[in-house]
């Protein structure tokens, strides 16, 4: 048997590595949480427990998975984020789209073996990621793009005097964690536990290739259309399980995960600061889990993300009051005469990400044996402040109050089907920009996004 788990866990990494990701999360670039049951009950998942993906809010839940030996989930989730955008600019045109690429694969694999009475060991595989892919072909002059003004210098999006590489603008990236975990039941009331943060990202961006003409770069190489770029990096977890009554009704759990360091993305080392730089921020959670009869259970979390930490998404856009004077983290400074101050330098431009504080409340009632039936809400403000709306046309992280539902079916004492929904309701951030006709200041660009997601998920359970 040992040999069979040994074998079975790092194949379902790897199956879950080759899947894409969710190419807009919820929670900034965070999914709400992982597997079906997590994400029916808004995403809690640090004091509660439910199957082999516990791994993924705490380490210590291990130990309070529902199984004789061992547990197998795997699943996946189909995810809509539409998305759009407005911009009112003179030096760019009045652009409005709305983003392509709107149905995404999110997967979810997880495994928990019982190595003896205290001690489990697990691995779960969990995504992230962002993503948007607009039009900017300029109305009437299919030929404006790669320094083509024969049809004159007109400007759309990103397409500034037809010197962008692509008809088309936006960026990809997609983040793989793979969590191998250990648990320790210290004694009936406390566990602790670890996890290895195995971590793997790729990235990708086009049509930005007039942000030299913008004086955002210094040079248009390694900006946009480079391609597929792989980073690599690991980091630690650590989780604590603690029943608070000797009935077991109520517990407490929390959930520490470091910040990932991982390695630059060269291919883009002039578009992201440091020089290409784009670790996994660190984040910690909170949560209470209260079980008021036999068949409810009420939980509840709080995470903490701190994007600040991450200069390539912390970092301020463009100065919304003078465009003449670009960047903010450097008065005086026009973007072209220092590298410091260039996109890719130590204080080139970001999204201008701020941290942000989730909260997750969600509903567990076992109806009988066979079923159970789930629902949840999740709140985070968005991170991104009305300042920083130009950037972030490319990543409109814009949702804030998710409501979800979910069920299980267990045909057999060893088979369980559960399923999710999810709707992240319509949210619009307006701001202002400096390359606007209205006064400077003023409101001139908006971007917005509402989301779906429907999830299906098979245990296996010894």
């Amino acid at each position: 048997m040992k040999a069979r788990i040994t074998r079975l866990l790092p194949l379902c990494a790897a199956l879950a590595a080759a899947l894409p990701t969710a190419a807009i999360a919820t929670n900034g670039y965070f999914l709400i949480g992982f597997g079906a049951k997590s994400r029916g009950m808004g995403g809690v998942g640090v004091a509660y427990a439910q199957d082999a993906l516990a791994a993924a809010s705490n380490p210590a839940g291990m130990v309070d998975i529902d199984m004789d030996t061992m547990r197998i989930d795997v699943g996946g989730e189909l995810f809509s984020p539409p998305r759009s955008i407005f911009h009112s600019s003179d030096t760019l045109g009045t652009t409005s789209e709305r983003s392509g690429a709107n149905l995404f694969l999110i997967p979810n694999m997880g495994g928990a073996y019982k190595f003896n009475r205290n001690i489990v060991v697990g691995m779960a595989a969990i995504g992230a990621g962002l993503g948007t892919r607009y039009s900017q072909e300029v109305p009437g002059n299919p030929n404006c793009v790669n320094g083509n003004t024969s049809g004159g210098t007109d400007s759309y999006f990103f397409n500034f005097n037809c010197n962008a590489d692509s008809k088309t603008v936006g960026v990809s990236l997609m983040q793989m964690q793979m969590l191998p975990s250990v648990a320790y039941k210290i004694n009936k009331q406390h566990a602790i536990g670890g996890s290895i943060a195995i971590a793997v990202q790729t990235f990708r961006a086009y049509g930005l290739g007039a942000f030299e003409d913008l004086g955002f770069a210094a040079s248009t190489e390694n900006v946009s259309g480079e391609g597929n770029d792989w980073s690599y990096g690991g980091g630690v977890r650590l989780g604590g399980l603690h029943k608070l009554d000797k009935q077991g009704t109520l517990t407490f759990g929390w959930n520490w995960a470091s910040r990932v360091y991982m390695t630059k993305f060269d291919k883009y080392r002039n578009l992201f600061a440091e020089q290409g730089s784009f670790d996994i921020p660190m984040h910690y959670t909170v949560g209470l889990a209260y079980k008021p009869t036999k068949k409810l259970t009420i939980a509840g979390d709080i995470q903490q993300i701190l994007y600040s930490t991450i200069k390539s998404v912390n970092n301020p856009g463009p100065n919304v009051l003078d465009p003449t004077d670009l960047n903010p983290l450097c008065p005086g400074d026009d973007g072209v005469d220092s590298a410091r101050c260039n996109l890719g330098g130590d204080d080139g431009m970001g999204f201008g990400w701020k941290d942000q504080t989730v909260y997750k409340l969600g509903f567990n009632y076992d109806y009988d044996k066979a079923w159970s039936f789930r629902a949840g809400v999740n709140y985070g403000k968005s991170p991104i402040p009305e300042s920083q709306v130009l950037f972030n046309m490319l990543a409109p992280a814009t949702v804030e109050w998710h409501a979800t539902f979910g069920a299980s079916y267990r045909p057999s004492p060893n088979t369980e089907w559960s399923f999710n929904y999810m709707h992240a309701f319509e949210n619009t951030i307006t701001g202002p920009t400096a390359f606007t006709n209205r006064p400077l200041g003023a409101d001139n660009a908006a971007i917005s996004m509402y989301q779906d997601s429907l999830g299906l998920s098979f245990s296996y359970r010894m």
